[in-house]
């Protein structure tokens, strides 16, 4: 917004199908897309001058969709958040599970079979 003000009738957007301005974050200096050559070598300066790990751009999309998913975030939410058209392809893209997830996944199901072992156990000697 700050670029936007500072820019007045210089600002120029691209603009939704129904000519509403989107507010990106990767823009040239008048408001219009960046091209994804110049976000990359962007994004390899960072890498570099902090010493990251080597990941492309377009991977911490992966990332962040993977972390998502182990932080059992709806994957509705997911697929809006990454302009997604079609959950089918969220879901069959990110539903990879890490380890740690499946053994979430048997602990939660053994905790629902000692509950109801449980329930089974205490209504076996209340009810005649």
């Amino acid at each position: 917004m700050e670029l936007k003000n500072k820019m007045g009738d210089a600002w120029n957007p691209i603009k939704d199908d129904d000519g509403t301005p989107l507010n990106l974050i990767f823009t040239k200096s008048d408001g219009y897309p960046s091209k994804p050559a110049a976000i990359d070598l962007a994004w390899r300066r960072i890498i570099e001058k902090y010493s990251l790990p080597k990941l492309n751009f377009h991977a911490l999309r992966h990332s962040y969709a993977s972390f998502m998913v182990s932080r059992y975030v709806n994957f509705k939410i997911i697929q809006e958040q990454l302009g997604h058209s079609d959950i089918k392809m969220t879901i069959n893209t990110y539903s990879h599970l890490t380890q740690k997830n499946k053994n979430e996944a048997s602990d939660h199901f053994d905790d629902f079979l000692v509950t109801c072992s449980i329930f089974h156990h205490i209504s076996a000697h209340i009810a005649p």
